[in-house]
């Protein structure tokens, strides 16, 4: 009798999300690990929607990073720059002070 071992393999999801103080959620689900290239592919098409919704949003918003690695690569801080998007990074595990981890527990 011939067999065939199987593997079960599960699809992975990432997700990206962007929350504001008015509790607008801009997300994004992926079946790709996220990197830069993803990262800054998000970053573009959250510019996109807030010009187009908030035109002036560059000038009251500020948008709060984690320290992943993606997002620390010159590609992606320099996305960051082309896009004008008023960035400041997290401090190392600092999980309590991001709002958006709170938006990720519920969601889970």
């Amino acid at each position: 009798m011939n067999s065939v071992n199987t593997k079960e393999v599960s699809p992975r999801i990432s997700f990206i999300a962007a929350l504001s103080t008015d509790g607008e959620i801009y997300f994004s689900l992926t079946q790709v690990n996220t990197d830069a290239e993803v990262k800054q592919l998000f970053l573009t098409e959250l510019a996109a929607t807030l010009d187009l919704e908030r035109p002036l949003w560059r000038k009251n918003t500020i948008i709060l990073m984690d320290n992943a690695g993606y997002n620390k690569t010159d590609e992606v801080k320099q996305q960051i720059q082309r896009l004008k998007m008023p960035v400041i990074f997290s401090g190392p595990y600092s999980y309590d002070a991001a709002p958006i981890e709170r938006f990720f527990g519920y969601f889970k």
